[in-house]
């Protein structure tokens, strides 16, 4: 669908009764919405409609990379069929980071997840996060502090979006953007910059199907001796447990793993209570 030549203020006609959310595609005439399109996904935080994908921005320190809030966000993207692109931002401290924390990195992009290091500071790398802007709707989601509005506006100056510094003393980033903000990114594609926010709903499916949104397991799963039932934590012939025996498998993904496992069980245990 072509994106609209100018921008409107308009209002909804009363007969809506859902709430519009940015990214939303509507039917106008004289400055009134007079119908909702229908949509193909809604991300329900941030609020976002038709979504192409989601850049998952982090940085490597300063804020530290926090690799469970990371699973979080791309199993948030999993849950809503959305492809999510890790971006990590602050290149230029590289040398402070732990060679640890680099292998754990690595392990994104084994698990076939589109992975860039960008600086803003420096400019490195920064072409290849413009190339996704260029068609459909980009979200930006990640935490405060991480560079999120300062890599906006180093791609499209004409955002002049706010930025901010990590506090020293709470070790993370000051919430620069307070609500979700459509950009436009050239003649075919629009970005969200989205509020730094540090909790996401995870819930909604059952714990036996957490398996499906791991993508490193897609290929263990079928070798596991109770493939159609093993959910890879206590069962015997357990491929996806033998692969991480064996260092095939990241353990801070399976730990991750295990964690988004307890909370479902949880859920589910309550809903049943």
């Amino acid at each position: 669908m072509a994106l609209p030549e100018k921008n409107l203020r308009c209002q909804v006609r009363g007969r809506i009764t859902v709430k519009i959310y940015p990214g939303d595609r509507v039917k106008v005439a004289d400055r009134m919405v007079e119908e909702l399109l229908p949509r193909d996904n809604l991300l329900s935080r941030p609020q976002v409609a038709n979504v192409s994908r989601v850049l998952v921005v982090m940085a490597l320190k300063e804020p530290d990379l926090d690799f469970l809030l990371l699973d979080k966000f791309l199993l948030a993207c999993e849950l809503e069929g959305i492809e999510p692109i890790i971006v990590i931002n602050k290149l230029d401290l590289a040398p402070e980071f732990p060679e640890e924390n680099q292998k754990k990195l690595e392990a994104y992009h084994q698990a076939g997840y589109d992975l860039h290091l960008i600086s803003v500071k420096t400019k490195d790398n920064l072409k290849v996060v413009l190339e996704y802007f260029q068609e459909g709707i980009s979200v930006l989601a990640g935490p405060s502090g991480v560079g999120k509005s300062a890599l906006l506006n180093e791609l499209l100056p004409e955002a002049e979006l706010h930025t901010g510094e990590v506090s020293k003393k709470l070790g993370r980033g000051t919430h620069t953007t307070r609500k979700v903000n459509l950009l436009r990114a050239g003649k075919e594609g629009w970005v969200a910059d989205t509020p730094g926010f540090t909790s996401l709903d995870i819930t909604g499916i059952e714990p036996v199907d957490l398996r499906f949104y791991f993508p490193e397991f897609d290929d263990l799963t079928p070798r596991c001796k109770f493939s159609a039932n093993c959910v890879h934590i206590h069962e015997p012939g357990c491929a996806v447990r033998k692969a991480l025996k064996s260092d095939e498998i990241a353990e801070h993904r399976y730990q991750s793993y295990l964690h988004f496992y307890k909370i479902l069980e949880q859920e589910w245990e309550n809903k049943y209570d």
